[in-house]
């Protein structure tokens, strides 16, 4: 990989690696072609501004994040002093039909751990429709209530309050309230790619398009408040 331009090319290919995604996939949602992508990753093309463009919208990444030089593998001794307090769950809330996410200490950009309060609200399979899986990992604690998750390769399993879960996220995955009331739970992801925050909205973002397009006379929800 050439010195000039080492973040692009690695970005590319971690994200792929993370996702489990081909160089086909990439070139499907970015419109940019499987043997371009190649040369970007082994950092044998510099990429127009255009390509640069295609790849942050496509992939779901801020520009900045492309450009920016990688941290030193070895840099213990800088200190970033980062610090965020989120009293009582308050935080960025995204709202679907029958989950209300809301995303602790979001003043905080590029974490690399993303902690969400879910209000779960769906009880029925159908309530809580597909199963969905992201880049990363997670740990789930149960606050209140009731919870029975559901994952791609094991099965169901019921957890109440005081229960906690770790699971790869690249797995599907999903949850729903065993209690008519509702549940809370406290979900920490995490994932070397530090725009996760960014690619974990997104998905829910995709979901309230998704309610909003399949009930047209419906009042649409908002993105967020």
């Amino acid at each position: 990989m050439t010195e000039e331009n080492p973040p692009l090319g690695l970005l590319l290919r971690e994200r792929r690696a993370h996702h489990g995604w081909t160089l086909a996939d990439v070139a499907s949602m970015t419109g940019i072609s499987v043997s371009t992508l190649s040369k970007i990753e082994n950092g044998l093309l510099s990429p127009t501004y255009d390509k640069i463009l295609q790849l942050s919208r496509g992939l779901n990444v801020e520009i900045a994040d492309l450009l920016e030089p990688p941290e030193p593998v070895d840099n213990r001794e800088r200190i970033l002093a980062r610090k965020s307090v989120s009293l009582q769950f308050e935080g960025h809330p995204l709202q679907t039909e029958y989950y209300t996410y809301t995303y602790l200490c979001s003043d905080v950009a590029h974490k690399r751990i993303v902690p969400i309060h879910i209000d779960v609200r769906a009880t029925s399979e159908a309530e809580m429709g597909e199963l969905t899986s992201h880049v990363g990992e997670e740990f789930l604690v149960v606050l209140h209530g009731k919870i029975r998750v559901f994952s791609e390769y094991y099965e169901p399993i019921d957890l109440s309050a005081g229960d906690s879960m770790y699971l790869d996220s690249t797995m599907k995955h999903g949850y729903l309230s065993l209690e008519p009331g509702g549940s809370k739970i406290l979900v920490n992801c995490s994932s070397a790619t530090p725009n996760l925050a960014q690619t974990l909205r997104e998905i829910i973002k995709n979901k309230i398009a998704e309610e909003n397009q399949a009930a047209p006379n419906r009042k649409r929800r908002p993105e967020s408040a």
